[in-house]
């Protein structure tokens, strides 16, 4: 192999789909646990300690240190502790295990339990969960990560999306199976340690087998890595000691560089390899070679054309039965502006009263509707509405606008009327306490409903009602609606439970 020309190609190949290429090897990173913040690996209970094999700590101290001095932002993670709300609850007990998954547990346990479980059954579940994790989910997207990069060799509009390809076909049980069985064996050589270093390059091409073909025979899968990489190993250990410097900036920059550059470049380069390799053991006739048939890789096209692939993928179902890009009335955007505010007031209302007890009146206004749900799903449904068709950007674009009029209007009630009517202080990654993590979620989720279900649900019963009517019930709203907000403007609706003087109130100016 020309390393020179190796490497070469691999830039190349980072270059032309980069923005992808980061975005897939920055979710796996999340994913594998190889850019944690938490400094412990492992479960901290009353008498009980384990130790997680699924869990990492790398480069955190300094990750810290290095986030505390950043800006304005003072943030120290060791002593972070937000008080109120569920995010709170989980962060605290993710950040005293350091495991992702036993501080859920943890929570779970807290919250519903209020922790009369046995730490023994918390251990076990949280074991299952973790074996679960990663054998269905962990080593199931690693060769979808590689069947992304397979592809994106030679097709340059590439698409994130195919990360999820090893879902799709009808091959998932060899897929796990045969990852499992892999990490297994390698495990066992590695008790061996010269063993373990010399299999590492022998299994190197596992996934990339499997992503290529997943309906390849587990054993034969495994052997024909080890042919290929036959007469190899040693020239691809020296490949990854030509990228030794790349390593070590990575953890001198804390994982920046290998987010941007370093491991794509390491990924493309490996692809250069298996391609290589791939076809000498073809022209070699290595048993088994003859299993890696998926010729549409080779084509240069800008996307892989999956219905040539040599298995059938499941197409992607229309998930929505909705009509949600009608065109909306007046009317029956107006109708949907005070079903949202009403529904909105009776929601916190009724949230108020279950917490503490008594009623309160909730927010600006003395009607029964609170008008910033009212202007928040109104806004959303008028201004995202040439993203309909993309749900997941909806739902970021919806957190984006709420959070805004959520922000704006509290620094506009605090800064002309000098006093809060909600306060987010204590919350988990709250800002000013006048937004938060936990509410921003919320109306992410309750946004993105609005869009698809429950606006077209309410259009469809307002067409049900006759024009006159629906024109004599707005006029009639609206009437009421701006006497309370003239009254209102200048006597504001307070009380307890309702809003809090603002008067000798120091606002927090920290996350």
């Amino acid at each position: 192999m020309n390393r020179k020309e190796l490497k070469k190609n691999a830039k190349h190949i980072v270059k032309k789909n980069y923005w992808r290429t980061i975005a897939v090897v920055f979710f796996m990173a999340i994913l594998l646990g190889n850019f944690n913040l938490f400094t412990k690996n492992h479960l901290r209970l009353p008498s009980v300690s384990i130790q997680t094999p699924f869990s990492s700590s790398i480069n955190s101290d300094i990750i810290r240190e290095t986030i505390e001095t950043i800006g304005n932002f003072h943030i120290n993670l060791s002593v972070y502790k937000p008080t109120r709300g569920i995010l709170a609850n989980v962060f605290n007990n993710i950040t005293a295990s350091g495991s992702f998954i036993f501080g859920i547990i943890n929570s779970f346990n807290q919250l519903v339990f209020h922790e009369h479980l046995w730490s023994s059954i918390i251990i076990l579940l949280g074991a299952i969960l973790s074996f679960l994790y990663f054998f269905f989910i962990r080593n199931v997207l690693i060769v979808g990560e590689k069947r992304f990069f397979l592809e994106n060799k030679n097709h340059k509009k590439t698409k994130f999306i195919r990360i999820l390809q090893p879902y799709k076909v009808q091959h998932l049980k060899n897929i796990t199976l045969t990852m499992f069985y892999k990490t297994i064996k390698e495990w066992l050589w590695y008790l061996t340690i010269i063993g373990g270093f010399i299999k590492h390059y022998a299994y190197l091409f596992v996934p990339y087998i499997l992503a290529e073909n997943p309906g390849i025979n587990g054993n034969d899968a495994i052997k024909l890595s080890e042919d290929l990489m036959k007469g190899h190993k040693w020239e691809v250990f020296k490949l990854d000691m030509t990228l030794l410097g790349w390593y070590i900036l990575d953890i001198c920059t804390l994982h920046l560089v290998g987010i941007l550059f370093a491991t794509p470049y390491k990924e493309c380069c490996i692809i250069e390899v298996y391609f290589t390799l791939k076809e000498e053991g073809k022209k070699k006739k290595i048993p088994n070679a003859k299993e890696l048939r998926d010729k549409e890789l080779l084509n240069i096209e800008d996307i892989y054309p999956s219905e040539k692939y040599i298995y059938e993928e499941r197409t992607k179902e229309k998930w929505l039965h909705t009509d949600y890009n009608k065109k909306y009335t007046w009317d029956s955007i107006l109708l949907m502006f005070f079903t949202a505010s009403i529904i909105g007031w009776i929601w916190e209302v009724g949230l108020n009263l279950f917490q503490y007890g008594f009623f309160a009146n909730r927010g600006t206004l003395h009607g029964p509707w609170l008008q910033i749900y009212g202007w928040g799903l109104t806004l959303i449904l008028l201004v995202l509405k040439d993203f309909r068709n993309r749900p997941i950007l909806t739902f970021f674009l919806v957190i984006l606008l709420c959070g805004t009029i959520e922000y704006g209007t509290a620094w506009y009630l605090e800064t002309f009327k000098h006093a809060r009517w909600w306060d987010y202080d204590g919350f988990f990654l709250n800002l000013h306490g006048r937004i938060c993590l936990e509410g921003l979620l919320a109306f992410g989720i309750g946004g993105v409903a609005f869009i698809y279900f429950a606006a077209p649900f309410l259009d469809s019963l307002f067409m049900k009602i006759s024009k006159r009517i629906k024109t004599i019930l707005c006029v009639v709203l609206c009437i009421l609606f701006a006497i309370d907000f003239a009254y209102s403007s200048k006597h504001p609706n307070t009380g307890d439970g309702v809003a809090q003087s603002f008067v000798n109130i120091h606002i927090n100016t920290t996350l």
